[in-house]
């Protein structure tokens, strides 16, 4: 899974789901721990590094209430500090709009 903000980590494995012990599938605005697999070589964050990230994208179809639906092409993730503070400060790419239930809004002012 790749990184969706600039925080210098160009690939990180998910191997924890957070609320609830049987998850098995994370879904948009989950909090999933990862593991960071490849990053630039100057970077503060190293590889092996254990950290807190939000999924903001999903392949799977999200189906909304009034029947459309919405996907993409690539899973992302954020990276987080603590709570909702993010490792990276410019976001690329989409963003589904159900982030913005989970008081996201003010990491990335200009992106939602």
């Amino acid at each position: 899974m790749e990184p969706a903000d600039n925080c210098g980590v160009w690939w990180v494995s998910v191997f924890h789901l957070y609320y609830g012990f049987n998850r098995k599938t994370a879904y948009t605005g989950n909090f999933v721990k990862v593991s960071v697999k490849r990053t630039k070589p100057d970077n503060w964050l190293k590889k092996k590094a254990k950290v807190k990230g939000i999924v903001i994208r999903t392949r799977k179809e999200f189906v909304k209430n009034d029947g459309s639906w919405i996907k993409f092409f690539e899973n992302g993730v954020v990276l987080l500090k603590k709570r909702l503070n993010t490792q990276g400060r410019i976001l690329e790419g989409p963003i589904n709009n159900c982030v913005k239930r989970r008081k996201f809004r003010n990491a990335f002012p200009g992106a939602i």
